[in-house]
């Protein structure tokens, strides 16, 4: 019993070692929950100003797309606005071509009536000459054979 008794000993010795009194117990306890909060608080503090950070971000990024966006449409504007002046121009430019072009035509037609007359002239003149030719043939003629029958009755 003797042996028994010692193990016993030795074994409380041992756990009266190992064992931490309530009041230990309960200051380490309230140190980690201290320690708990003060850790939660910063998290949250970080995370407020991640947040606070993120949305900053967040407004500067949609002000510079809204600048951006209202400077495409004026780019767009523009360019729109130079490609109507260039049709208006070339359409200005293409009725230009158009009137030379109907004005050349009347006068080539012009040109073209000038000389039909000129040769209806020149026809009528030629005709007119050839009238008299024919009619100073057939008189010369007439006379001819006036004459020849005169003498051969």
């Amino acid at each position: 019993m003797l042996v028994l008794s010692d193990v016993i000993e030795e074994s409380i010795q041992n756990l009266t070692r190992t064992m931490v009194l309530r009041e230990d117990a309960d200051r380490s306890t309230y140190t980690q929950k201290v320690d708990f909060t003060k850790l939660r608080s910063e998290l949250l503090a970080m995370d407020s100003s991640d947040t606070s950070v993120t949305l900053t971000s967040h407004e500067r990024l949609s002000n510079d797309i809204a600048k951006l966006n209202s400077r495409l449409r004026d780019e767009i504007g523009r360019a729109q606005a130079s490609v109507r002046l260039d049709l208006n121009l070339e359409k200005g430019r293409i009725r230009e071509e158009a009137k030379e072009q109907e004005l050349k035509i009347k006068e080539t037609e012009t040109r073209i009536e000038q000389e039909v007359a000129g040769l209806r002239e020149r026809v009528e003149g030629v005709k007119f000459s050839t009238l008299q030719w024919l009619v100073g043939v057939c008189t010369g003629a007439a006379a001819l054979i006036l004459g020849a029958w005169r003498l051969l009755t």
